[in-house]
């Protein structure tokens, strides 16, 4: 099962979205290196920027939320997955009429704590 279904299987169980075809639209993904290839420097890195949903340290990822927006009142889900030294990262946000780049805001905020 590839990253990006993985998240959206997650977030249709918790019932945060009704469709996974209609939300594959609205994910963006990024390949990143990480500074430690560790699951638990993951954990501890994401911590801080929102609610750790899902951990699965056998396929190596975590499905979290994480805060964006001003006063980080709007929150995207992300999933972060470990391979060796690498990762691949997936973000879902659901963009209103005005958009505002949540998922690319959402990704850069991971590479910082990440990287």
């Amino acid at each position: 099962m590839d990253i990006i279904t993985t998240l959206l299987k997650c977030l249709k169980g918790k019932r945060l979205i009704s469709s996974v075809e209609k939300a594959k639209e609205e994910v963006l993904t990024e390949k990143i290196e990480l500074k430690k290839a560790e699951d638990l420097f993951i954990r501890d890195a994401i911590t801080g920027l929102g609610t750790i949903l899902k951990e699965d340290l056998e396929n190596h990822y975590y499905i979290t939320t994480v805060k964006v927006g001003l006063f980080g009142n709007v929150q995207t889900h992300a999933i972060i997955m470990r391979d060796e030294q690498d990762a691949e990262i997936a973000v879902y946000a659901h963009e209103g009429i005005i958009k505002q780049n949540l998922a690319e805001k959402s990704i850069e905020k991971l590479k910082k704590v990440l990287c």
